[in-house]
């Protein structure tokens, strides 16, 4: 079936089109480090104010409340050029085991901060600058800041590890 996909994605106008205009590619790769760059730097403030390392004036509310939004547009556009990345190459990423894995932890990783946003907000922490996290909220702030940084590796590994057998190279 996804052989199928893929052959199928590589003869649209779309995969023709980015295949063909020089500029799409770095275009879209440079759109796509920028929108992980702006993830990061958000994961990163909320997590380590929950860590309490900084930002320990502001509440965590506040924090998520000023970066959460920027994130998920910023997930969106991670999305879309991902996709196009796709569509450039279809058989590049989707026949690597380390494409899929990075897809799992992209999914845990919004799970998880769904989940510690959703407990966090049950807490004093939440709406009070001077309220310490929970251990479980700073266990999983760890947890998310190692996810994210591993779904970099991930994305940038895509392109040098090899292909599970009989996948189209």
């Amino acid at each position: 079936m996804l052989n199928a996909f893929a052959d199928w994605l590589g003869r649209t106008p779309l995969t023709s089109y980015i295949e063909n205009a020089a500029w799409v590619v770095p275009t879209v790769q440079v759109v796509h480090i920028l929108a992980i760059t702006v993830i990061m730097g958000a994961v990163a403030i909320v997590n380590l104010r929950i860590l309490g390392i900084i930002e320990r004036g502001q509440s965590i509310g506040a924090l998520t409340a000023r970066f959460l939004p920027p994130s998920i547009v910023a997930l969106a556009v991670l999305a879309a050029t991902g996709l196009l990345m796709i569509a450039g190459e279809p058989t590049r990423a989707m026949f690597r085991y380390v494409f899929w894995a990075k897809m799992a932890m992209i999914a845990a990783v919004i799970l998880l901060t769904a989940g510690l946003i959703a407990s966090l907000k049950a807490s004093a922490a939440f709406a009070d600058p001077a309220a310490r996290a929970p251990a479980a909220s700073k266990a999983l702030a760890v947890v998310g800041l190692l996810i994210w940084a591993a779904i970099i590796v991930a994305g940038r590994w895509i392109g040098y590890a090899q292909g599970w057998p009989g996948s189209p190279q």
